[in-house]
């Protein structure tokens, strides 16, 4: 069983951001093609860390399990506490929610991996475009270029360190952990290596 690296990413995000929103590891059906995705030593971890193993319907590899909202629609991740707002795995998440709002997933004609930023994260919005161009039309292209430098260099720290060799091995493995085209998130730069290993 290969261990898995733990890659370092900077926080694009603030906490207080992250605690106070109403989209991270919430889903509209059970079985959200957007589930977090955890690799066999993460589900190991995850289980040790006070997760059920009934979380894990594959524990080689594969999507979690998510539970009913307990107040009100949709499901939760089993991770995430909604009393406080916070993972109870948190130290242990899985590589998925590491590089989240960050997102591996097959271009619109499924020919090359990329890495991009999901616009499902309002944070995302609210600061990287001017106060006027906020609404519900603004275009990706438009989002794309106003993201700052940090951001743009966290992402290529990203993409570097899923391109390790490490982390290679680890998805060629598990290439379900590569999500399917999503249109409403913001390309960022292609990931010429992974693809080659997936292709």
């Amino acid at each position: 069983m290969r261990e898995i690296p733990l890659i370092q990413v900077p926080q694009p995000v603030p906490s207080s951001a992250c605690l106070s929103c109403e989209v991270c590891c919430r889903f509209p059906e059970s079985d959200s093609f957007l589930r977090p995705y955890f690799l066999p030593t993460e589900i190991r971890q995850a289980i040790a860390g006070g997760l059920e193993a009934a979380s894990f319907s594959d524990l080689s590899g594969g999507q979690v399990n998510l539970v009913p909202q307990p107040m009100g629609e949709g499901y939760l991740c089993p991770a995430f506490d909604p009393q406080t707002r916070h993972c109870r795995i948190y130290e242990v998440r899985p590589l998925d929610c590491r590089i989240y709002p960050f997102v591996v997933m097959w271009n619109a004609d499924h020919t090359g991996i990329l890495l991009g930023w999901d616009t499902k994260c309002p944070f995302l919005l609210h600061h990287s475009a001017p106060q006027e161009e906020h609404s519900p039309e603004l275009s990706l292209d438009s989002v794309r270029m106003a993201l700052p430098e940090e951001t743009l260099r966290m992402a290529h720290h990203v993409a570097a360190s899923l391109e390790s060799e490490q982390i290679i091995v680890l998805l060629t493995d598990h290439p379900q952990f590569v999500t399917r085209f999503q249109e409403d998130v913001v390309s960022i730069q292609p990931l010429p290596i992974l693809t080659e290993h997936l292709m």
